[in-house]
Parts: C-alpha cells; structure tokens; sequence
C-alpha cells in the first residue's frame, strides 16, 4: 500500500481540491431547488453555479493532470520511483546538487 506524504501537500492542493467540493455541493443544492448563492433571480443564479462548477472543474483538471511537459517528466520520475528503476534518495540527492 502506497503511503500518502502529507508533508509534501501543498495548500495550493489543499485550497483547490476545497473549492471544488464547495462547487460540487452548491451545484447539488441547486439541482434540489435551494440557492445558498445570494441572488434573488433564478435565472442568474443558476448560471453562476454552473459557471462556478465548470470554472473549478476545468481549474482543477489543469493543475491535477500532467498537460505541462514538465509535470509529465515529474510523473515519470515518479513512475520510476514506484517501479524501483531509481532509488527516491537519488532523486533527493540530485534536487539538492541543483539548489547549490
């Protein structure tokens, strides 16, 4: 079983994955008919909950997937890491060559 390092989560992560469960859940009370948004028009506030819901789901899909070349070697050495092709401590140790 993988461990989780919590250590290594950032609050960028943290704040993102919260605004999409407060979308979720707005776009969930506003399919049941309660608005918590507060605007009194039904018609405006129903787009800006979709509006919301879409602008945190596509917000969250660029920073939680590999689209930058750079997140997608990231996620190979990571890969490597799993498969035991590199050890994590020379990945560490590299890291810390190119920060002197």
């Amino acid at each position: 079983m993988n461990k989780i390092n919590l250590k290594g989560i950032t609050s960028e992560a943290v704040s993102g994955i919260f605004i999409l469960f407060v979308a979720l859940i707005n776009a969930m009370l506003q399919m049941l008919g309660i608005n918590i948004l507060p605007i009194e028009d039904a018609e405006i506030s129903a787009i800006v909950s979709t509006l919301f819901l879409v602008l945190t789901a596509l917000w969250n899909t660029w920073k939680n997937r590999n689209l930058s070349s750079a997140s997608q070697i990231a996620q190979n050495i990571t890969d490597a890491i799993k498969n035991g092709e590199i050890l994590e401590k020379d990945v560490k140790d590299l890291l810390n060559k190119i920060k002197r």
